[in-house]
């Protein structure tokens, strides 16, 4: 009996350390998508180019064009013409026609190009191959020039920063520059502006494409190219504006008017030349070495701020999984502990009841419970004795203690145990809330979501939307929630913000909404449109933000801290005065 109950034992305490480690089985779950990296999250197209390089690398492709001009009989001039270039396709340059136009006074002309000062290449003679005087272009054929060519971005757009590159004249007389130090390779000479104007002809009045733009250009950048930030071909500069006298004798000096031949014309007279030149679809986006490396220390934060974002969600899952897991291990365990208590009893009642019969059949004359009472035999007295009469009654019999076979209380301990197992184990747990009666929920949340319909406040309307109208909405005060999807950061004040990006113009807006849903305002922002692009992937790079009023407290704190990051970037960009204010005054309906 003894070796028994210690087994019994020892298999129950071997239940509650499988009990103990179950927890710990449970934790072992992959995490690998926490660790999923920020680079991941935005599309490799939104990565800026590094302008700074990019200009830098395209700076070796502009040349130099001199053109030596021979009278009659072959005699050098003393005229000298001057202008730039770029290279094209391998051994091509193209340049402006009227740099490499012969005039009246000479008969021929020698054309050479100067390379770059670090692209290890040195000047050259070259031969004019193909003009175009209506579009003022020229195709120069350069032999054996080991000068990688520039790249052709066909759809340049307005307000686009532009950089310019060339060799003017003016630059070389201020470095005493002059004679045979104009064969030595030199730095390109370089400004930026934007695209100011397209038009479809050219200021000597021929259907050419072209674009106006405020990159400064003199005399000797004639044939450079008109490059965006990524160092791609949008132009060939051509034309200055002219200074003229007034009428009041007055010189009039025109400034930022400069021209340059369209891309899309350049691309249509290498075609017809038969060259076929690089040209990218993709839109640049780019920006400066600095700004890049300013950047980089934001995405950082970013990057750190997004993967915690990540590791808390996994985290929070995780242990969702393990509690459900405890909690399916536990009522496996109480079934099995139960089942091994029964057991117990059962065994225990066997034994009892084997033990009693032994002792029964060792005394036949022992009664036990299922014996008839026994009754007195009725003795034959003895002659009274007048003296000593003496009369004893059956009911004072003693008769030997009855015991029955059945423990009833070891049974009511096994129902006792039972139930204070199955209470203790769906105490406080998912399936407590499951039997138990179901809560009703607080009135509050119901009442905090109303119906608002808006009209625009003309009055405190500056400059308000073209198309602002009527509008309603579902507004809940609780979750800072409208419709039940967009989420509201709560200031400091009772009033809700959000920021927002347009889906195809460089627009962002300012949300703001008063504590009561009375008062509805919406500044809109025209910003850069590389500023847009890297706003709008930083942006993506905190995911979808979406509210919802069954949210828990781990999902909404972390609603609530990308809300407040895209609050600090939209501050970062945000800088100048809005474009439009609208206001709307909303009543609940």
């Amino acid at each position: 009996m003894r070796k028994w109950v210690m087994g019994t034992a020892a298999l129950l305490a071997a239940v509650a350390v499988v009990m103990c480690a179950l927890p710990h089985l449970a934790a072992a779950q992959d995490s690998s998508s926490a660790n999923q990296s920020l680079s991941d999250l935005v599309d490799s197209d939104l990565q800026p180019v590094n302008s700074t390089k990019a200009l830098k690398t395209s700076e070796q492709s502009v040349v130099r064009v001199l053109v030596v001009y021979r009278g009659y009989g072959g005699v050098p001039l003393d005229t000298v013409g001057m202008g730039s270039g770029f290279v094209v396709a391998p051994g091509y340059i193209v340049t402006n026609y009227h740099v490499v136009e012969v005039p009246p006074e000479a008969s021929s002309a020698d054309i050479y190009i100067v390379p770059h000062k670090d692209s290890g290449a040195t000047y050259q003679p070259v031969q004019l191959v193909k003009k175009w005087v209506e579009g003022d272009l020229a195709l120069l054929a350069a032999p054996g020039l080991k000068v990688p060519p520039l790249k052709l971005y066909l759809t340049p757009y307005k307000n686009e920063r532009v950089v310019t590159m060339g060799y003017p004249d003016v630059t070389d007389h201020l470095l005493n520059r002059s004679g045979t130090a104009l064969l030595e390779p030199a730095d390109a000479y370089v400004t930026q502006g934007s695209i100011a104007l397209f038009a479809s002809t050219n200021p000597d009045g021929s259907r050419v494409e072209t674009l106006f733009h405020t990159a400064p250009i003199n005399h000797g950048n004639s044939g450079g190219p008109l490059l965006n930030e990524c160092g791609q071909v949008v132009g060939v500069n051509t034309w200055t504006a002219p200074s003229s006298v007034s009428t009041a004798g007055n010189l009039d000096v025109s400034a930022g008017q400069y021209v340059a031949t369209h891309v899309s014309a350049l691309n249509s007279f290498l075609s017809s030349a038969s060259v076929t030149p690089t040209v990218v679809t993709t839109p640049c986006y780019a920006k400066s070495e600095d700004e890049i490396v300013k950047d980089d220390a934001l995405s950082r934060v970013l990057a750190a701020a997004a993967e915690a974002q990540v590791q808390r969600l996994a985290e929070q899952k995780k242990a969702e999984a393990d509690r459900a897991a405890m909690e399916i291990w536990q009522l496996g365990a109480m079934i099995v502990l139960s089942v091994l208590v029964l057991i117990l009893i059962g065994l225990i009642i066997r034994r009892e009841i084997r033990h009693r019969t032994e002792i029964h059949n060792k005394e036949p004359l022992a009664p036990t419970a299922f014996d008839e009472p026994a009754r007195p035999e009725k003795v034959k007295p003895p002659k009274p004795e007048k003296a000593k009469a003496e009369w004893v009654p059956h009911d004072r019999v003693k008769l030997p203690g009855i015991k029955h076979p059945i423990p009833w209380g070891w049974i009511a301990l096994a129902l006792i145990i039972i139930v204070a197992v199955v209470g203790f184990l769906i105490k406080e747990r998912e399936i407590d809330s499951r039997l138990s009666k179901p809560k009703v929920a607080a009135p509050v949340a119901t009442a905090a979501i109303q119906h608002m319909s808006c009209d625009v406040d003309k009055s405190m309307s500056a400059n308000p939307l073209p198309d602002a109208g009527h509008i309603e909405f579902d507004f809940d005060l609780v979750h800072a929630c409208v419709n039940g999807r967009t989420p509201y950061e709560r200031q400091a004040d009772g009033n809700l913000l959000r920021f927002t990006t347009g889906d195809a113009n460089p627009v962002a807006a300012r949300m703001e909404l008063t504590a009561d849903g009375a008062l509805f305002t919406r500044y809109d922002y025209r910003i850069d449109p590389a500023q847009y692009k890297t706003f709008v992937a930083q942006k993506a790079a905190l995911g979808s933000l979406r509210c919802s009023a069954n949210a828990d407290a781990g999902a909404l704190a972390a609603l609530g801290e990308n809300l407040a990051r895209i609050r600090t970037l939209s501050q970062s960009y945000l800088t100048m005065a809005p474009e439009t204010k609208t206001v709307w005054r909303c009543k609940a309906s």
